[in-house]
């Protein structure tokens, strides 16, 4: 008597065993984006509610995310084991978790150009912001346009279709915004330079957390296209796509919880409350010679205070100067310290 015929198994290392380690390093990166948004509302209870609706909103749709990546995986590795045909149909959660990540990383793209409309000069500030802001918006319609139409066809057969109308240009575009976003605040932040060493220290820091924040994101948005150009029959380039959002998720809480950190490095920092913040007009009606009076007691010297939705952060440095800094990015400038609690400081206008 002959032995029973076994079924072929399909060999999926390359395809959903491909997407499944992508699943367990995205699950990883989300235990760190929980964990960064826990210490940010411990940390920065007082910061304004634009800033905590962000993100709540970022933490919101990373576990939206997570859990549609989960149940993709469960769908085609628990439900249908052993059922080949059903590997070939792209399931619904599948490409909603591209759509989740795709609108995680608009978000976070969208809140360093507001921070470059507000700190750029009013010369520049609209064409610049605006041209960054089209690069963004393109980038996520792009992508959007991409999850629909695997929404509407579902064959995985069919991923190789838009190597050359969505997958290049999606990646190209990600990659463009984000060098803008980089290149445009380290000039901003270059030309905010004194001739204090903290100052310049912590704006070298700031420079260089924008320079990597861009570095990182391209290179995994480049590395994801480049494994779908070269090898398009393989899902790699999908387990890739798992981990891109969360890593700019990851990026905009880095660099909000960043702030006391590099507050502490440029000195003793000391948060101002804005009932203490009055402004003054300076001599000829001169806007740009505005004043911003700072009276500094201990009662305050734990509150925080918001211009504008920025931090203001004061901080002494070693020749007995006061500086006060816009938190998120920016140094706006120096003055000295009027006894006995009391700190001018001229408000540039740009």
């Amino acid at each position: 008597m002959s032995a029973p015929v076994l079924p072929t198994r399909p060999k999926i290392d390359d395809t959903y065993g491909a997407a499944f380690i992508g699943m367990l390093f995205a699950t990883m990166l989300y235990g760190l984006t929980t964990l960064q948004t826990y210490f940010y509302f411990v940390y920065y209870p007082q910061d304004g509610m634009e800033n905590k609706f962000l993100v709540s909103l970022v933490w919101f749709l990373d576990t939206i995310q997570t859990v549609l990546v989960s149940e993709s995986m469960y769908h085609y590795l628990v439900t249908n084991y052993a059922n080949p045909p059903a590997l070939a149909i792209g399931h619904w959660s599948l490409f909603v978790s591209i759509a989740v990540n795709v609108t995680v990383s608009f978000c976070v793209q969208c809140f360093f150009t507001v921070r470059i409309f507000r700190l750029s000069p009013h010369k520049v500030r609209w064409w610049l912001s605006s041209f960054i802001a089209l690069i963004v918006l393109s980038h996520f319609c792009i992508g959007i346009r991409t999850v629909i139409f695997l929404l509407i066809e579902k064959e995985m057969k069919r991923l190789p279709e838009i190597k050359l109308t969505s997958a290049t240009p999606f990646a190209t575009l990600s990659v463009l915004a984000d060098t803008l976003i980089a290149l445009a605040l380290c000039i901003l932040l270059h030309g905010s330079r004194t001739g204090f060493r903290h100052t310049n220290k912590l704006v070298t820091m700031l420079m260089i957390y924008a320079i990597n924040r861009c570095l990182l994101t391209s290179f995994v948005e480049l590395a994801a296209v480049i494994v779908f150009v070269i090898s398009p029959g393989t899902l790699w380039f999908l387990g890739i796509e798992f981990v891109i959002g969360k890593l700019y998720a990851n990026s905009l809480l880095a660099t909000l919880n960043s702030r006391n950190a590099l507050g502490a490095s440029s000195g003793t920092m000391q948060s101002v409350p804005l009932s203490g913040i009055e402004f003054q007009q300076g001599t000829g009606g001169d806007i740009s010679q505005r004043s911003i009076v700072l009276n500094i007691s201990n009662s305050d010297s734990q509150k925080a205070g918001a211009i504008d939705g920025t931090d203001i952060l004061t901080s002494k440095n070693e020749t007995g100067n006061f500086l006060v800094e816009q938190a998120q990015t920016s140094i706006i400038i120096f003055h000295p310290l009027h006894p006995p609690d009391l700190v001018e400081v001229p408000l540039v206008v740009p």
